[in-house]
């Protein structure tokens, strides 16, 4: 059952990212709500799961756009491990550590992924660092909605 509610959220994030936020971007700055997505089921399955599941998010977003095939399931597959590792090795009960994970987890995506298609790093560092604290800012505001909901309605 929880399988199922991962799959919905990775498929609502999926169809969230490449529809619904070219209207939110600030300037040319756009959220990646697919690390949010990853780093909430990574977080709270493990770093073997995090890494598969990092791995099929990469793929599905890679064969959506397959001009650099492999690239973005290489980092979200290396993002998805590392979020869940933490899981066992780290804290991360609370919303700033894991905005913070998340900002971090941005920057290192980006560099993976603009190492691996050759694009000049040094060129994108405001953008990598614009997208990561966008992101950030995009899952602390769900991050406090799924705490207050947890607080209105204990399960």
């Amino acid at each position: 059952m929880i399988a199922v509610r991962y799959i919905l959220l990775l498929a609502l994030a999926f169809v969230l990212q490449t529809t619904w936020v070219d209207s939110i971007k600030i300037g040319s700055v756009k959220p990646d709500l697919l690390i949010v997505a990853l780093s909430f089921v990574a977080l709270r399955s493990g770093p073997v799961v995090g890494a598969y599941t990092g791995l099929g998010l990469g793929i599905f977003q890679d064969l959506y756009m397959p001009a650099d095939l492999g690239v973005n399931a290489l980092a979200k597959s290396l993002i998805g491990a590392g979020f869940g590792y933490s899981h066992t090795h780290m804290v991360s009960d609370s919303i700033q550590v894991q905005a913070a994970m998340i900002f971090g987890a941005v920057i290192c995506h980006d560099l993976i992924y603009y190492v691996g298609t050759s694009a000049d790093v040094p060129f994108e560092v405001v953008g990598i660092l614009g997208r990561a604290a966008y992101t950030g800012l995009i899952s602390a505001v769900f991050l406090t909605g799924l705490l207050i909901k947890r607080y209105l309605f204990p399960a």
